[in-house]
């Protein structure tokens, strides 16, 4: 990941006021988001025009972009002000066009932002680690482990929709390149997917929805971006991108989530196969003009409604024959479609909301997963 420290120095304060004991570990080769990376974000976006991405405007982009350059900046920098200025200096250098008419022109501003990001710096110190020798001493002690993705597959860099995507590799194997922990390791992929798809930002969404039906599953789904705030864009579930997702991922099952919120609508769609120029395609294309122009063919189901505390014990009592006859089948319907079992369900934010189906006979996810 990339950190903003000067944030991640608030964070922590917020955090340890509700929980003194929690333990936090911070990799010495984060790369650190700036100020400069976050205007640079909007600035290249402006340059975009008609290829915007819809950019959080966070920095990340511009980060990963100094990272892979080899002028960025790591946490541990954060400790040495000569070296927090010099690749400040050399990252206005290097983007000096597009810094013209910012602050960032001048030597004192710089100087300054080197000043704070140090300060952050000594404030975080103590939670500085080697992840990968945190991680296997954690491994070799006999510790669960959970590596948990942050960003869905299509916005993989390498495989997901280009140039609408994130600027790091989100795809269950980048969990080495990103923790330094063997994936030969790993015993069980789980691929966690919404009963319906949401999405931030611009680029294709085949099976998006419209209108008040959006409005509603939005309204019902706190579908906001946790970053921006912004409206996420919402659309039936793409069983095409679902099923390249799981295959991509090699994932051994299916979570499948938010089912409490699509049961409240009126009708419910699955999108199930796509068509180009009137033709079927048996793949899920990545040129983002061809999806763009994909023709989907939907399965029409039959909504479940409130998932209330009455249904909910039926379900503690009687396991999966406890809920809806609709839900059932919808889950039915993503397991056939798909080709991959649904082994959770969740139907809600509490704990006691997630189903686990032990009976379909799946590994277990017995030390790492």
């Amino acid at each position: 990941m990339v950190i903003d420290p000067i944030a991640l120095v608030e964070e922590i304060k917020k955090l340890k006021s509700v929980n003194s004991d929690v333990k936090i570990q911070v990799s010495r080769s984060a790369h650190v988001v700036t100020e400069m990376h976050k205007y640079l974000d909007l600035a290249e976006e402006e340059v975009r025009k008609s290829l915007r991405i819809g950019t959080t405007a966070q920095g990340i982009g511009p980060t990963y972009e100094d990272k892979y350059g080899r002028s960025g900046i790591r946490m541990s920098d954060l400790l040495d002000i000569t070296i927090l200025k010099d690749k400040l200096k050399l990252i206005a250098r290097l983007k000096q066009s597009l810094f013209e008419g910012s602050d960032f022109v001048y030597e004192s501003k710089i100087d300054d932002l080197a000043l704070k990001l140090h300060e952050s710096g000594k404030q975080l110190k103590e939670f500085f680690v080697d992840c990968e020798s945190s991680i296997m001493a954690a491994y070799d002690s006999g510790k669960s482990l959970m590596f948990e993705g942050a960003h869905g597959t299509l916005l993989d860099i390498d495989f997901g929709v280009y140039p609408f995507v994130t600027s790091s590799n989100t795809i269950a194997g980048a969990l080495t390149n990103d923790s330094g922990f063997s994936f030969r390791k790993v015993r069980t992929v789980v691929g966690v997917a919404k009963a319906y798809v949401s999405k931030v930002g611009n680029g294709p969404f085949p099976t998006e929805i419209k209108g008040s039906a959006a409005d509603l599953l939005r309204q019902i789904g706190s579908e906001y971006g946790t970053t921006t705030g912004r409206p996420r864009r919402v659309g039936w579930l793409d069983i095409p991108a679902l099923r390249y997702a799981l295959l991509l991922n090699d994932a051994d099952f299916i979570a499948l989530t938010k089912l409490d919120t699509l049961g409240m609508l009126d009708k419910i769609k699955v999108g199930y196969s796509y068509s180009l120029n009137g033709k079927p395609l048996d793949h899920f294309p990545k040129n983002f003009r061809a999806l763009e122009a994909v023709s989907v063919e939907y399965k029409e189901m039959q909504p479940w409604g409130k998932l209330d505390d009455e249904i909910l014990e039926e379900v503690q009592k009687k396991g999966m024959a406890g809920f809806p006859r609709e839900l059932r089948e919808y889950v039915s319907q993503v397991e056939r479609l798909s080709g991959f079992p649904v082994k959770i369900i969740s139907f809600g934010s509490k704990r006691t909301m997630t189903f686990d189906r032990s009976d379909i006979g799946l590994r277990g996810m017995d030390q790492v997963i």
